[in-house]
């Protein structure tokens, strides 16, 4: 799946209690992991003693986990807390009957307490045979390049490599918030039986059309 040297290999299963005592998890989370989890495997690390790439602005370790789950849906507070229990940026193999799908969140360490992370946006590819689930990994010239290209690849807008990452997200933040509103207003319109509303609607939807392509060009 990824052209990653023999020395970052990790592979070792996680036990899921290990992250209920992190997180003193209570009953829902626990819930959570036994109905949609089959298991969590550390598949690799990156780091400057197993691919010899200087940490940089506290990016010390990239990690890659596979979780293989119980169905082809899952929820988001599943890899919250996954990130939450460990400092380090963490791509997410998610696999289910021959399909994967990667997800990778924007964190940053917690200024209170070092070994917590804040957690910005997650970043998802859409699900694909397994086979075909490819990613540059080691695309950058030290572990937070690394960090961020990976980002960089699972968004699905362009962005040169000059432009600073925390800039492309705002970006892309505006664009989903921005086709929500579309959406709903569609909806309005569709559902409205007065005329003169129906037309401010579809001046409001029109405005928001225009900024959101000028976002995407």
């Amino acid at each position: 799946m990824f052209q990653l040297p023999p020395s970052t290999l990790v592979n070792r299963k996680i036990p899921k209690n290990k992250f209920y005592e992190k997180l003193q998890a209570n009953h829902k989370l626990k819930e959570l992991f036994t109905e949609q989890v089959e298991s969590i495997v550390w598949k690799f690390k990156l780091s400057k003693e197993t691919i010899r790439l200087e940490p940089k602005d506290g990016i010390e370790e990239v990690q890659v986990f596979e979780i293989h789950l119980k169905e082809l849906s899952y929820s988001l507070d599943l890899l919250r807390s996954i990130d939450k229990a460990i400092p380090y940026p963490i791509l997410h193999v998610l696999i289910h009957e021959g399909q994967a799908k990667l997800a990778i969140a924007y964190k940053e360490r917690n200024q209170a307490d070092d070994n917590r992370s804040v957690i910005r946006s997650y970043h998802e590819s859409d699900w694909q045979p397994e086979e075909e689930c490819k990613l540059d990994i080691l695309h950058g010239l030290d572990l937070r390049a690394v960090y961020e290209n990976i980002i960089r690849q699972l968004l699905p807008i362009n962005s040169k490599p000059e432009i600073e990452l925390t800039a492309v997200l705002e970006r892309q933040a505006r664009i989903d918030k921005l086709t929500q509103e579309c959406q709903r207003l569609e909806l309005k319109i569709r559902s409205e039986k007065q005329f003169n509303r129906k037309v401010d609607l579809n001046m409001e939807l029109q405005r928001k059309r225009k900024e959101l392509n000028l976002l995407l060009d």
